[in-house]
């Protein structure tokens, strides 16, 4: 009688190619993983930004002109850079928001704490809030004001309608990557000035 089965040897090169296998499955399995981390980061980081760049934009295109001064120091002015320093861009704009019952309001980047800057709005009657999440690293944000802007402070007229542009480079850490992302918009009041 002859007896049926596997030898030593082909039961160890059969677990051999089994565990080789397996192996690169893992292997891809969880470079797959990292993968999908760096890309859903990726993806946040971008829904983050945009979603902090189109709320400023909307806030600053509803600027009316300061009446009295209250708020820019300066009567008839539509917007004041903040957070200026010498040689370098502006990190901040303040203006009268048209869109939430001409509250003085203020974007900023908040520099208290110089390892993670902050993006931080602040307005009047409430608390200053950050505008993207705590996870996120601002490396910069600069506002420039485009137009003439001795006749915007002055309240004159001005040939060219005001515009702020922003920049933004917003960074995140993931998976021992760093996504970054930089955003530029450049926007102007609806209520054109006259």
């Amino acid at each position: 009688m002859k007896q049926k089965g596997f030898s030593l040897i082909e039961l160890t090169i059969s677990l051999t190619i089994f565990l080789t296998i397996m192996g690169i499955a893992v292997s891809l399995l969880l470079s797959t993983l990292q993968q999908q981390k760096r890309i859903l980061a990726e993806q946040e980081l971008l829904n983050q930004s945009v979603y902090g760049v189109e709320y400023m934009s909307t806030a600053l295109k509803m600027a009316v002109k300061d009446p009295d001064g209250s708020c820019l120091g300066s009567p008839g002015g539509m917007y004041l850079l903040t957070h200026c320093s010498s040689g370098q861009a502006c990190q901040g704009v303040k203006f009268i928001n048209g869109l939430d019952n001409n509250a003085c309001q203020e974007f900023f980047l908040d520099t208290a704490n110089p390892a993670a800057p902050l993006l931080k709005q602040a307005k009047s009657g409430f608390a200053t809030q950050n505008i993207l999440s705590d996870k996120f690293k601002i490396k910069y944000a600069r506002f420039i004001l485009n137009g003439d802007k001795t006749k915007l402070l002055s309240g004159s007229s001005d040939t060219v309608q005001p515009r702020i542009t922003m920049l933004l480079d917003v960074q995140v850490q993931a998976s021992g990557d760093t996504q970054e992302k930089v955003i530029q918009t450049t926007v102007s009041p609806r209520n054109l000035i006259k």
